[in-house]
């Protein structure tokens, strides 16, 4: 979509990917993980001229909240994030909670939700098919995914509270065969850089635990082969 606005700053020792959408029209923006350094993120917002008007958590670990309270509070603007997450003793209560089917939107700009935990349980992505393009390359749709997947990789499950097979399968069910979504979707992670879905189906090392929405349902070799394959070492991963 013309006249949107997509940026997305590297913030923090743990770089974290903070992004700004919204609307280049009515210049409102949403931020998402405002995880630090909040003067870089209000200098980017000034040179946009935009107008913040709410704040989406994709989960509560402090690398991506840590500087919600002082946006919040220099704006005075609503907080979004899934309920799950409200048990993390460091966020504030949000002003709505979201949940799997929700859309936020922005101008003419609709962010869906999808509940896509693991990393931790109340983990959300969100995805729009009205911005296709992005630094000057052509998509079919956007999604944030916070840090269920990222390029070349998967997010931690050894953290309090995260569960291997739930991130597993949502990345399978949610991301790579989403039937609302196609290779050529951009995937906006939680950290590191750039990469479509069509990538990580083919370059994510952790790809073979990818698997197709029918063999969840069958649970086909998920009660033998699955759980060993799941031993796979990810605790180095953000």
């Amino acid at each position: 979509m013309k006249n949107s606005i997509l940026e997305k700053l590297t913030v923090g020792i743990f770089g974290c990917n903070c992004y700004l959408i919204g609307s280049g029209i009515k210049k409102e923006i949403y931020i998402i993980d405002p995880g630090a350094e909040p003067n870089l993120i209000l200098d980017k917002i000034s040179q946009l001229n935009a107008k913040p008007i709410g704040i989406i958590l994709t989960h509560a670990h402090p690398d991506h909240t840590g500087c919600l309270k002082v946006l919040q509070q220099k704006f005075h603007i609503p907080i979004f994030y899934n309920q799950k997450e409200y048990k993390h003793p460091i966020l504030m209560k949000a002003d709505r909670w979201l949940n799997e089917g929700d859309i936020l939107a922005v101008g003419k700009i609709n962010l869906n939700i999808l509940e896509t935990g693991g990393h931790t349980p109340g983990g959300i992505s969100l995805y729009s098919k009205d911005i296709e393009l992005f630094r000057g390359k052509k998509y079919d749709g956007i999604i944030f995914t916070g840090d269920l997947i990222f390029r070349r990789s998967v997010g931690r499950t050894d953290l309090h509270r995260g569960n291997k097979e739930h991130l597993f399968e949502n990345i399978s069910k949610k991301i790579i065969y989403n039937p609302q979504l196609t290779d050529n979707f951009l995937i906006l992670a939680g950290h590191l850089g750039l990469t479509t879905i069509k990538e990580e189906k083919t370059l994510n090392p952790f790809g073979n635990l990818f698997l197709k929405p029918e063999d969840w349902k069958k649970n086909k070799y998920y009660d033998k082969d699955l759980k060993d394959i799941l031993k796979t070492s990810i605790e180095e991963r953000p």
